[in-house]
């Protein structure tokens, strides 16, 4: 009797025996792929209209920002003071000169000089100022009402530092004894006589030639005109300077 020859047949030697792996279903999602959605997918949509809005709002502030800097980077030559000139004073064509400004809408343009010349200034002007149709009038000066009066003082009569064009001054009489006022009577000197109040100096011609004094043209109202004129000839008038109508006083 033979014994059977069938062998059994073994793995190879080093294998396991495990069942093939089953493929999962979710390495398309680690593998990067994505995973599917149920139903019909619907389309993502944007507001054109606003983006268009949004784009044109920009482009316009862009513009507008950019109209901006170029009108107040213009620049334009117009009129300066070339020289400082007084209230009341008239402007004269070597007080003007001209420079090159941007941003200043009410200056007065350099093209227009031979309008300037001439007129007077209705406030303090200042080297370098830049010239507007409201610091000067055409008016004469005098103006209505005003008078213009020529005095000659003595340097002791006048503030110590002097007078300028635009100041402001009462004019006051001098008790008259001559030069020497030891004797004059106490009332005149406790309570001398106001002969202007708000006198405006229009010219400070320096000393005169003769004596030592000083030439002072002020405007006075024209009703005293007259007054401090007929005490200038006697040599009893003085000046005090005083602060501009409508200042505060120190302190207050």
């Amino acid at each position: 009797m033979k014994m059977s020859t069938e062998t059994t047949q073994r793995p190879p030697a080093g294998a396991k025996g495990r069942m093939p792996a089953r493929r999962n279903n979710d390495d398309g999602l680690l593998a990067g792929g994505r995973k599917a959605v149920g139903g019909p997918q619907q389309p993502r949509t944007r507001s054109w209209g606003l983006v268009t809005l949004a784009a044109l709002l920009v482009i316009g502030s862009g513009l507008t920002v950019a109209a901006w800097g170029l009108h107040a980077g213009e620049k334009v030559s117009v009129l300066v003071m070339a020289t400082g000139v007084a209230k009341g004073q008239v402007v004269e064509r070597e007080d003007l000169a001209s420079r090159a400004v941007a941003g200043v809408s009410d200056a007065i343009a350099a093209e227009a000089v031979d309008t300037v010349i001439g007129q007077t200034a209705v406030v303090d002007l200042v080297q370098g100022q830049i010239l507007t149709a409201a610091m000067l009038t055409a008016e004469p000066v005098p103006g209505p009402g005003e008078s213009m009066i020529g005095l000659a003082l003595d340097p002791t009569r006048v503030p110590g530092a002097g007078l300028e064009a635009g100041d402001q001054v009462d004019v006051i009489a001098v008790p008259g004894n001559g030069s020497n006022n030891s004797s004059a009577p106490d009332s005149a000197l406790d309570d001398p006589v106001l002969l202007a109040s708000g006198a405006q100096v229009y010219d400070v011609g320096g000393e005169a030639a003769a004596g030592g004094q000083l030439l002072v043209t002020l405007i006075v109202d024209e009703s005293t005109a007259s007054k401090v004129a007929a005490y200038s000839t006697q040599n009893r008038v003085a000046v005090v300077e005083t602060a501009p109508t409508g200042m505060t006083p120190a302190g207050e």
